[in-house]
């Protein structure tokens, strides 16, 4: 129970997180590495920012595009702190439908089962927008006295926040005095589970890795110096020792020509993802650190190269917010009078835009129901999680605006 005096209606969170899941799908996909298509945020922007208008908030749709408008929703109650609630309208791409197995009909369908929902977009993050907007609607209906609540929906975090968080920031649209992403945070332990409440996070980079060597016929590989065999080598070294202790993830290998399979290639390249980035560590601190290590791995006759992927694919991590914060302890008081327990706090190794709000000085953590993972097919998120997150979020809220 909360400070309406009533319990969230689980059947209200399902056919929510289910509208949710298939508004404006699949254009509203978006790849670290470019999207298939342009994005459409828009097409689940506007059904969601009528919700906010309905529950009593002004609301604006502003962005780089008319497709891609974030969503800027602000309900205030009184005098007082501004306290912002993020997430992002774009989700990962769902891959191939024939790949979803439970999902059988559609990556966009949503399918309950076993106490969760699947679907793509569950746990990152249509499920969290339905805790908070659930949140918010009840804090709205029940308003308290003072303090201004604040609901930011962000197009472009798959990739990296140019066209959200990071032009919301550089067009002074938002300056909050704090701010909680409602993103994946929760976690399953021997049976048991929780929503953690991430203060700092870490940061990535997209790296693209070229090598070029000496070509060979295949009957003599003596007479040249294999690129391929080289990456495979230099890969496997960097994964089992990283670089500067930056794990990586392996995404993408190429070599060889079409018609030349009597030869060895003359070059191979590499995608790979650094994380666990810190917030001290600057751009080109990767790209030297990367091709050091790499060149010092090279033979005579392989050349390397180290770039960055087209577009915004480095991201510096963050600073933790304190624990003292009026906001972590108003999260931390919430938990433990919903769960009656206390609440985990961590470093969360993955982007989101509290990492953008931070960036700008701004006191952001990251709470929410979403499984901290990503499943690559037949996402989904425990119903029990969302609901017990609307309860935290907004026991949090009226403690933090109060």
């Amino acid at each position: 129970m909360t400070a309406t005096g009533l319990p969230v209606d689980q059947r209200q969170i399902i056919d929510l997180i289910t509208t949710l899941v298939a508004a404006g799908q699949p254009w509203c996909e978006n790849s670290l590495d470019g999207p298939a298509r342009p994005p459409e945020e828009v097409r689940i922007a506007e059904p969601v920012a009528r919700l906010l208008r309905e529950w009593g908030f002004d609301v604006t749709l502003v962005g780089r595009t008319p497709t891609r408008p974030n969503v800027i929703a602000m309900r205030r109650f009184g005098s007082g702190p501004v306290l912002m609630l993020n997430d992002h309208l774009d989700t990962y791409p769902s891959g191939p439908p024939s790949r979803w197995t439970v999902c059988s009909e559609s990556p966009y369908r949503a399918v309950e089962l076993g106490g969760r929902v699947y679907a793509r977009g569950t746990s990152d993050t249509r499920a969290n927008l339905a805790a908070l907007l659930t949140a918010a609607k009840r804090v709205a209906a029940d308003p308290p006295e003072s303090g201004t609540l604040l609901v930011v929906l962000t197009v472009d975090e798959e990739r990296n926040g140019v066209d959200g968080s990071c032009y919301l920031l550089e067009n002074n649209f938002i300056a909050p005095d704090a701010s909680i992403t409602v993103e994946p945070t929760a976690w399953t332990e021997d049976g048991r589970w929780g929503i953690a409440l991430a203060t700092a996070q870490t940061g990535h980079a997209l790296l693209d890795i070229t090598a070029r060597g000496v070509a060979s016929h295949i009957w003599r590989p003596d007479t040249g110096v294999n690129p391929a065999k080289f990456l495979v080598d230099a890969l496997a070294d960097v994964t089992a020792v990283p670089v500067a202790d930056w794990p990586i993830s392996i995404v993408g290998l190429d070599a060889g020509e079409a018609g030349m399979a009597q030869f060895t290639p003359i070059e191979a390249r590499a995608r790979v993802a650094a994380v666990n980035i810190g917030p001290d560590v600057d751009s080109a601190d990767v790209l030297i650190a990367f091709h050091q290590r790499l060149a010092a791995l090279a033979p005579a006759g392989i050349e390397v190269s180290v770039e960055y992927v087209p577009g915004p694919t480095f991201v510096a991590g963050t600073l933790p917010v304190a624990v003292a914060h009026p906001l972590v302890q108003a999260i931390d008081a919430a938990y433990a009078d919903v769960v009656g327990e206390d609440v985990r706090h961590y470093t969360k190794p993955a982007f989101n835009d509290t990492i953008r709000f931070r960036h700008a000085g701004i006191p952001a953590v990251t709470f929410g129901p979403g499984d901290d993972g990503w499943a690559v097919y037949d996402e989904s998120i425990r119903v029990e999680a969302t609901v017990t997150a609307v309860h935290i979020l907004e026991n949090a809220i009226r403690r933090f605006l109060t």
